[in-house]
């Protein structure tokens, strides 16, 4: 029997999108529009690297759609699962003020939406714009298809004259077995190995893999079609660029192209002129690439930073035939059908590391410090009671279960501070839910925070950054969203592994609303905790770990260690 949770008003747009072709801004109006996209979730099989599998699809395609809208208008998307397995839909970096329901994360704001349902995410962009994207947030499934770009167009945009067009550039890594291959082995408590290796990168979902590496009786075809995209003499682009790996560290770059950066996030800034950016997991960037260079070909780069990735003999797919230099094509109209043969920049950055704050000029504002602790505890969600349920059951927040990993603060309009010690070798990109934040500080091993040194004059403002491996990192944020915010590390592997905390922001605002019924409903009707495999990831917790320590913000900050 199929359960229905939606209710059809208005017809709602299947959506396909080409990923190499260019588009211009939706018309602007003087009211904001309510727009009604319809995402089927399915298996399919495909070969974006030219070895074919399964892919958990989004209306048939990978990467998922293009989802558009301007500043102001209301989406209404209508997320039909058809994957076999639980699913959610998180949208990546929307703040979703007064719909903390609709951010899609199991065990915090929502139940799974189970297989045969249709759920509706209905919320407004408000006065947000800029580059997000959507993503699975049902255990590791996003790594497998999971994934698109949501673009978010401001007709206040004071770069839209510098531009005639605009792409969407999507880097991600890609695995040839599904993360239900992949999980039970990385989690189990024999597994002595690093994150798993990737088999290729991925731009706007190509990459080229060497089908030598292929095991017997798989299907692959050599020559993969690369990434192109088309360009005209003199004309301007605006490329939004967005990490959706799982795990991938990556360096953009566009050989002979200088890339003019005017947006991190949904953050305008002030343009500056880069060659090379590094991009972590979850970031997102909009450069202006001036197609000034002589007519041809010339060579993208989407390159995943072996640097950052460690490996034993131990590490799922150690041997693995990947090329790490991914590439795609920037093709002028008029070009010869001949490869390229440009010359790549040099590279002038600190490996690992976020893009130096000096090229991210931004400003944040507020006072009155919340305190918080949080100390090695590994988040177990519970997929069948949501967290946002417990509060509006008034439940006291102190009464969540430990494993929650909550952060509780109920003071409106106050600062957050939070503080991060990173205990192990690894970076990790963290993303927070329902807001943006203020970089104060970012410190490298044995470089401990000081109030002295937080840049409190004009801190970058994101929602994605990196903590330095055996590093510090503290940002602050106004608490004024009440909800169930999640703020984890982005790496997937580490997220399965429970790196990941809640924010339970303003309970004594968020008690008092009420949950839609169709989002209630799937609690109600939801089987997943009944008819799941014991052998699934989240029974199998022995082998935990939790490298990121939230610390007590004390007066004398120098005893963070």
């Amino acid at each position: 029997m199929k359960l229905n949770l939606k209710k059809r008003h208005e017809p709602f747009k299947f959506i396909q999108t080409d990923y190499f072709k260019p588009f211009v801004h939706l018309p602007f109006t003087n009211k904001s529009v309510t727009r009604y996209y319809q995402l089927t979730l399915k298996k399919v099989k495909l070969s974006p690297d030219g070895f074919e599998r399964t892919v958990w699809s989004v209306n048939g395609q990978y990467p998922a759609p293009i989802i558009r809208a301007n500043k102001g208008d209301r989406m209404i998307i209508n997320v039909e699962n058809r994957f076999g397995d639980p699913a959610a839909v998180h949208w990546h970096g929307m703040l979703q003020h007064g719909t903390n329901w609709y951010d899609g994360v199991p065990g915090q704001t929502q139940c799974p939406i189970p297989n045969d349902v249709s759920f509706i995410y209905n919320f407004t962009t408000g006065d947000q714009h800029g580059t997000f994207w959507y993503h699975s947030h049902f255990m590791a499934q996003y790594a497998d298809g999971l994934r698109g770009a949501l673009i978010v167009h401001d007709p206040d945009d004071p770069y839209l004259k510098e531009y005639d067009y605009e792409y969407v550039i999507t880097l991600s890594d890609w695995h040839h077995r599904t993360t239900g291959e992949i999980l039970p082995n990385f989690i189990s408590p024999t597994y002595t190995g690093r994150r798993p290796v990737p088999d290729s990168p991925l731009l706007s979902g190509r990459g080229r893999y060497n089908c030598n590496g292929a095991p017997d009786g798989s299907k692959c075809k050599p020559n993969a079609p690369l990434a192109v995209y088309n360009v005209k003499k003199n004309k301007k682009y605006r490329f939004r660029i967005i990490n959706s790996a799982a795990d991938a560290f990556f360096i953009f770059s566009i050989d002979e192209h200088k890339l003019k950066l005017i947006e991190s996030e949904g953050i305008y800034i002030k343009p500056t002129i880069i060659e090379k950016l590094p991009i972590n997991v979850g970031q997102r960037y909009s450069v202006i690439v001036n197609a000034d260079q002589p007519i041809g070909k010339y060579w993208i780069r989407a390159t995943i930073d072996k640097r950052c990735v460690l490996i034993n003999n131990a590490t799922i797919n150690f041997n693995s035939s990947i090329d790490w230099n991914g590439l795609g094509i920037l093709k002028y109209e008029g070009s010869k059908n001949d490869k390229p043969k440009s010359k790549e920049f040099v590279e002038n950055f600190k490996i690992c590391r976020d893009l130096d704050p000096k090229h991210l000029t931004s400003s944040t504002q507020g006072d009155g410090i919340v305190k918080a602790v949080m100390n090695n505890s590994s988040f177990i969600p519970q997929f069948n009671d949501p967290t946002i349920t417990k509060i509006i059951r008034h439940i006291p927040p102190e009464e969540l279960p430990k494993e929650q990993n909550s952060l509780i603060f109920d003071n409106k309009n106050g600062i957050v501070e939070i503080a991060l010690w990173n205990n192990n070798t690894d970076e990790h990109p963290f993303h927070m839910h329902g807001h943006v934040f203020g970089v104060m500080f970012v410190g490298e091993k044995n470089e401990y925070p000081d109030e002295k040194k937080y840049n409190k004059k004009n801190p970058v403002i994101r929602d994605n950054v990196t903590v330095p491996g055996f590093g510090y990192l503290v940002i602050r944020f106004i608490a004024d969203n009440p909800g169930i915010w999640a703020f984890h590390c982005h790496i997937e592997w580490h997220v399965e592994l429970g790196l990941v905390l809640q924010l339970v922001e303003l309970p004594s605002i968020l008690m008092n609303e009420t949950i839609p019924n169709d989002a209630s409903s799937l609690c109600f009707k939801n089987d997943y905790q009944k008819k799941r495999n014991p052998t699934t990831p989240f029974h199998n917790r022995e082998r935990m770990f939790n490298p990121v320590i939230i610390n007590e913000i004390r007066r004398d900050i120098n005893k963070i260690r």
